[in-house]
């Protein structure tokens, strides 16, 4: 049998585990290195894309003020136009109604009329190089949406668009012609005239960023400053859908991931027809060089730990060697020399620890157990806290927020310093409806109710239910003219309602339109209140005095 000594035994085993334990220590650094820093590339990449998205989206706001702004001079240079088609000297006079506007509106670049047949060609134009040109085959969606929207209304006007070839901002208004044929007219603008916020993208700073650049669906820079795209690039962002959630994009890495290029479309609401392609350079190469030295540093630290603990190891296997070695001796001489080896002292440390190490164990399991159970108890309350908050805030039947969750949402948007108007709404049948149908059918008008004003109103409004047959809807960021507009297409969306439901019942309301100056919450909801009831007041002497003529 082949013996060892004792040194032999604790260091050369010792060594090896701990050579082991190095170099699994090594591996575990490296690969918790590379996580931290793949979680920093990801987060780096996916808050750039976020933080561009949120600079659209809130520069939005312009776009539709402007559209806004200029829309009545698309509507009255289209409809004084429209009537010109008809007559004679047609040209003479558009040119001279054309110079007119151009010179009197210093915004105004150029202007151009279009005739598009009902295949989507355009057959007519001032502007000869769209003559022949199919819209329904270029952009089918729109053609679509345009032919959806003229059957409506018999006129559409366009929000503001940029133009293909100059991304100069331009707005189109559309009339149907008595042969089904579209009479179409389109404004130029010049830069001035709408803030181009996709040229101030660079004002986007974020971690690692070297350039934003933002390029039109025909791939055309907004600014001068930006590259032109590749053949490749392109095609990349054939493959892209409209960004929807923090997913909606490509990446390419270049010279071993120190420079990464991210592409995403951006589009705003259907209302829109603009598209914004953009891309984003960013240099990891600080990031990475980073990366190399923590790892260099981790290495070296341990190659360091490395070596001292094997000169520990050795030191303190020297330390039991000897008096064992000086034991051995003094029993092959025959000497009996009192000589401390710690053996027993040893022995009934590892006695009481291994009982201490029991006792503390079951403690702990105890101390767990109760933890355990202090937690759930404590999920509980907190389940019941939220039910209890939901109940306090919402609506039961429509799950708005009721009169305490409006006043809650009003103060948050009064502290941001927002503007907005609210509309104050009673549905004035619905106490007759449940009398002669129960309050099933009831609960089915304020149903659908509410689908109809969330259908009207975005994203970013706000309905609440005062009480049985009274809504507060919140327009955020709008004036009193956007307003009217919205509250209007309510209106209209509640007559078509009742001219094609089938069901038992009609809805009728009365509203009040109010625009927030700085007033209290109270005065806020009071005065639109007041509205509504002057409104109700005068629909209730309108139908006295239709009985009377009767």
């Amino acid at each position: 049998m082949n013996k060892k000594s004792i040194r032999t035994l604790l260091f050369n085993h010792s060594f090896i585990i701990v050579l082991l334990l190095s170099l699994i220590m090594i591996i575990i650094i490296m690969f918790s290195i590379n996580i931290f820093f793949k979680k920093m590339y990801n987060s780096t990449i996916k808050q750039s894309v976020i933080s561009v998205n949120r600079y659209f989206n809130s520069n939005l706001k312009y776009l539709d003020y402007y559209s806004v702004e200029y829309e009545n001079i698309v509507k009255n240079f289209l409809d004084e136009v429209y009537v010109m088609y008809f007559n004679k000297n047609f040209s003479e006079k558009y040119n001279k109604l054309k110079s007119s506007y151009i010179k009197d509106k210093q915004f105004i670049k150029d202007i151009n009329y279009y005739i598009i047949n009902k295949d989507g060609v355009i057959t007519e134009t001032d502007y000869q190089k769209d003559l022949g040109l199919n819209i329904s085959k270029r952009v089918p969606t729109f053609w679509k949406k345009l032919n959806t929207k003229l059957k409506e209304n018999g006129e559409y006007i366009e929000k503001i668009s940029f133009e293909l070839k100059t991304n100069l901002p331009r707005i189109y208004g559309y009339k149907i012609l008595n042969d089904g044929e579209i009479f179409e007219v389109g404004i130029l603008l010049n830069d001035r005239a709408v803030p181009n916020f996709f040229k101030e993208i660079s004002s986007v700073k974020f971690n690692f960023i070297e350039g934003i650049y933002v390029y039109n669906i025909s791939y055309i820079p907004f600014s001068f400053e930006s590259p032109f795209l590749d053949d490749k690039e392109k095609l990349i962002f054939d493959d892209i859908d409209y960004f929807n959630n923090s997913s909606d994009y490509i990446i390419r890495e270049k010279v071993n991931g120190e420079k990464t290029f991210v592409y995403l479309k951006w589009r705003p609401d259907e209302d829109y027809t603009l598209t914004a392609l953009t891309k984003i350079e960013i240099d990891f190469s600080e990031l990475i060089k980073t990366k190399n030295y923590i790892i260099f540093i981790s290495l070296l630290v341990t190659a360091i730990f490395l070596f001292v603990f094997t000169i520990y190891l050795y030191y303190n296997a020297r330390k039991v060697e000897k008096p064992l070695q000086q034991l051995i001796r003094n029993i092959e001489n025959g000497k009996i020399d009192e000589i401390e080896t710690a053996i027993f002292e040893i022995d009934t440390l590892i006695k009481y620890y291994s009982h201490l190490l029991s006792e503390l164990v079951k403690k702990a399991n105890e101390e767990e157990e109760e933890l355990l159970n202090l937690k759930k108890k404590l999920e509980n309350i907190e389940k019941e806290k939220n039910m209890l908050y939901d109940i306090a805030l919402k609506d039961e039947l429509t799950k708005l927020f009721n009169k305490k969750g409006a006043e809650k949402v009003f103060q948050r948007v009064i502290s941001n310093n927002e503007s907005f108007c609210v509309i104050y709404i009673n549905l004035d049948n619905l106490k007759n409806v449940k009398k002669a149908f129960g309050e099933n059918i009831s609960d089915d008008l304020i149903k659908d109710f509410v689908e109809i004003v969330k259908k009207t109103i975005r994203d970013r409004d706000f309905i609440f239910r005062l009480s049985d047959d009274e809504f507060l809807i919140l327009l955020r960021f709008v004036n009193i003219e956007i307003s009217q507009k919205i509250l209007k297409r309510l209106v209209e969306y509640v007559k078509k309602f009742n001219i094609t439901t089938d069901k038992d019942y009609k809805i009728s309301m009365s509203y009040g339109l109010l625009e927030y100056t700085g007033q209290d919450i109270k005065d806020i909801i009071t005065d639109a209140r007041k509205k509504m009831e002057d409104m109700k007041e005068k629909k209730k002497e309108i139908l006295k005095r239709l009985k009377n003529k009767r």
